[in-house]
């Protein structure tokens, strides 16, 4: 994830904020090449050479629910395109956040890449409610595998 320069970080806590700050939003199923592209803006967003088409979403705060963080993505269902591809995914929806300064697009804010995921969905034909949680949860299973010298090389000193 970038780190903003101290310059940015002043820009993003002044008060009242001078340029405004977009959050796009990408949704990605495992094993596709698809990738919708959203924006929560009023219009229709370039950003680096993808077109993220306006969309009216909100994002709740996280919760915890069984020792995991989730939060909560409310968008409008009016075009029907991101829940086609909910109700046709046979794999894991990767989502990726990025946070943008409209007054200097070309370096984010916030960057997850893919480290969000979808576990869980409903929608009727206005609106689509999804849970955001991370990628790698803390109650997910590990599968035991035996370390060698040759995996940690610095670690074993016997």
């Amino acid at each position: 994830m970038p780190t903003p320069t101290e310059a940015q970080r002043h820009k993003l806590n002044r008060d009242p904020v001078v340029d405004p700050h977009i959050v796009l939003l990408e949704f990605h199923e495992d094993g596709s090449a698809e990738i919708h592209r959203a924006a929560i803006n009023n219009e229709d967003i370039e950003w680096q050479g993808e077109t993220y088409s306006r969309a009216g979403i909100s994002i709740e705060l996280p919760t915890t629910q069984d020792g995991e963080t989730r939060a909560q993505l409310v968008m409008a269902n009016i075009d029907r395109i991101i829940s086609r591809a909910l109700n046709s995914a046979t794999r894991r929806i990767n989502v990726r956040i990025i946070l943008i300064d409209v007054g200097a697009p070309d370096l984010p804010l916030i960057d997850t890449k893919n480290l969000m995921i979808i576990p869980s969905a409903s929608g009727n034909s206005e609106r689509i409610t999804a849970q955001l949680g991370p990628r790698a949860g803390l109650l997910e299973p590990v599968p035991f595998k035996q370390t060698t010298k040759a995996e940690f090389p610095g670690i074993w000193l016997i």
